[in-house]
C-alpha cells in the first residue's frame, strides 16, 4: 500500500486538501494523466481536466454510460477500467468518451467507487493517455479503498436518502384508492387543523384541513423524497447560499422534513436544528417521512418565535421558516420582534429564507414581513414563485420566498 489515507485525514485540515493529497499520491504510485475526486454533495477535485467536464461527470451526466463499468467494478471490490469492460471501439463511441478523454488523447480510464457500510459516498476516475492500467496497479486501488473511504467519510459523511415507508395494502384497498386518487395512511383530527397524510400521484402529503380549506403543507417523491415537486422549496437554499457558512441550520416549521433532508445531502454534516409546534406534525413526519432518519437532526416542539426569543445569540449559519399552521400564519413572525431575534441569533453573515404565501402587490402580509425584517436592518430580497407561463400578476396569491442576510 503505498500510503494510509486514515494517517494522512488525521495530519491534513480539511476535505479538499485530502482529496489533492490522495491525487497527488495516486498519480505517483499509479499514474494518470488525469484525474477527478469526487464525494456526493461536494464539488469534485480535478486535474488535468476541464473544470465543467468534471463536474458533470460528478454531478452524474454520463451514469447511463457508466453502468456497465460501475457494475463491474462493484463485482471486483470496486475497481474496473473501461476499456477492459467494454472494448476500447466501444468506449470511443460514448459521450463521456469524447467529452472528458478525447480532448486530452485519453485512451483508458480506470473507475473506482468509496463506499461506506455498503453505501456508496462517492469516487475516482483516473485517466490515460498511453498504455492501460496493470494488474498490480488495479490490485493496489482495490487494496486502498475500503480505507480511503473511512478516511473521507471522516470528514463528513454524506447522506443519501430512502423511499418512503409504505405498508402492504389489500386488493380492496388498492381498488380504493385508484378510484379516489389518493390512498390516506392516516388523519388526525383531534384538534383543528385536522391533518391527512395521503399518498397522490407519486408523492406523499401532508394535508391541514379546516373550515377555510385544504392546505398541502408538505409534499414528497415516495421513491425519492428530497424532491417536493414545489419550486419554493429549493429556493429555501437561497438561506444557505447568501450565508457565510454553513455548518448550523434552524429550521421553524417540520413538515415533512423535504428541505431538510435537501440540507442533509446538500450540506453533509451540518447540524440540523428544527422546532415545530404541532408534536402532531413531528409525529406524522416521523411514521410516514422518515424524520428521524436524517442525520444531525435535532427536533423540538415548541412555537418558532418563543423557541428563537430564548436561544443565545449567533448560533446559526441560516435560519429557514416555513410554519403556516393551516392556511394562516401565526402572527409573532410578521413582527419586528421575531426579526431581531432573527438577526441575533444568526452568525454575522448569516441568511435567511422565509417561505410566505402572498401577493407582491397592494398592502397585505407580504408587505408587513418585508418591512419587518428591513427595519431590523436585514438585507433582504423577495423571489416569487412563477409557475411555467404564468401570466404575471401582481395580485395573484402565490408562494414569495424572502430572503435575508444579516
Amino acid at each position: 500500500m503505498p500510503f494510509d489515507p486514515i494517517a494522512l485525514a488525521n495530519e491534513v485540515p480539511d476535505e479538499a486538501t485530502f482529496d489533492r493529497a490522495v491525487l497527488d499520491l495516486l498519480g505517483r504510485s499509479v499514474g494518470f494523466d488525469a484525474a477527478l475526486f469526487a464525494v456526493k454533495g461536494e464539488p469534485p477535485t480535478i486535474i488535468g481536466i476541464d473544470g465543467k467536464l468534471g463536474a458533470a461527470i460528478a454531478r452524474g451526466d454520463y451514469d447511463d454510460e457508466i453502468a456497465p463499468i460501475k457494475a463491474t467494478a462493484l463485482a471486483r471490490r470496486g475497481v474496473a477500467v473501461d476499456t477492459q469492460v467494454l472494448g476500447e471501439q466501444h468506449v470511443r463511441a460514448l459521450r463521456y468518451h469524447r467529452d472528458f478523454a478525447a480532448p486530452i488523447g485519453g485512451r483508458h480510464s480506470l473507475i473506482a467507487f468509496l463506499a461506506v457500510r455498503g453505501i456508496p459516498i462517492g469516487g475516482l476516475m483516473l485517466g490515460r493517455c498511453g498504455s492501460t492500467f496493470s494488474d498490480e496497479q488495479l490490485a493496489l486501488v482495490e487494496a486502498l479503498l475500503p480505507s480511503l473511504a473511512i478516511a473521507r467519510a471522516s470528514f463528513r459523511l454524506p447522506w443519501c436518502g430512502h423511499p418512503l415507508p409504505t405498508p402492504r395494502s389489500t386488493g380492496t384497498e388498492r381498488l380504493a384508492s385508484w378510484i379516489r386518487g389518493e390512498r390516506v395512511h392516516e388523519r388526525l383530527a383531534d384538534k383543528s387543523p385536522e391533518i391527512v397524510v395521503r399518498d397522490r400521484a407519486g408523492y406523499r402529503e401532508m394535508v391541514a384541513c379546516d373550515e377555510r380549506g385544504n392546505l398541502v403543507w408538505s409534499r414528497a417523491a415516495i421513491d425519492e423524497p428530497e424532491r417536493s415537486g414545489w419550486f419554493y422549496v429549493d429556493l429555501l437554499h437561497l438561506a444557505a447560499v447568501r450565508a457565510s457558512s454553513q455548518r448550523r441550520f434552524l429550521f421553524i416549521g417540520s413538515g415533512g422534513g423535504v428541505s431538510i433532508r435537501q440540507f442533509a445531502r446538500v450540506y453533509p454534516g451540518a447540524t440540523l436544528d428544527v422546532v415545530e409546534s404541532d408534536e402532531r406534525v413531528v409525529t406524522l413526519a416521523r411514521r410516514w417521512f422518515g424524520l428521524d432518519a436524517i442525520p444531525n437532526i435535532s427536533i423540538t416542539i415548541d412555537d418558532g418565535a418563543s423557541f428563537l426569543r430564548r436561544s443565545p445569540s449567533s448560533t446559526w449559519d441560516a435560519i429557514i421558516v416555513d410554519a403556516y399552521d393551516g392556511s394562516v400564519l401565526a402572527a409573532p413572525f410578521a413582527s419586528r420582534a421575531f426579526f431581531a431575534d432573527v438577526r441575533r441569533t444568526l452568525r454575522p453573515g448569516g441568511g435567511l429564507a422565509f417561505n410566505v404565501i402572498g401577493t407582491l402587490g397592494g398592502n397585505g402580509e407580504l408587505q408587513r414581513i418585508e418591512r419587518a425584517a428591513r427595519a431590523e436592518r436585514l438585507d433582504v430580497r423577495l423571489v416569487p414563485v412563477l409557475d411555467p407561463g404564468e401570466a404575471y400578476s401582481p395580485m395573484a396569491v402565490r408562494n414569495v420566498v424572502l430572503v435575508a442576510r444579516r
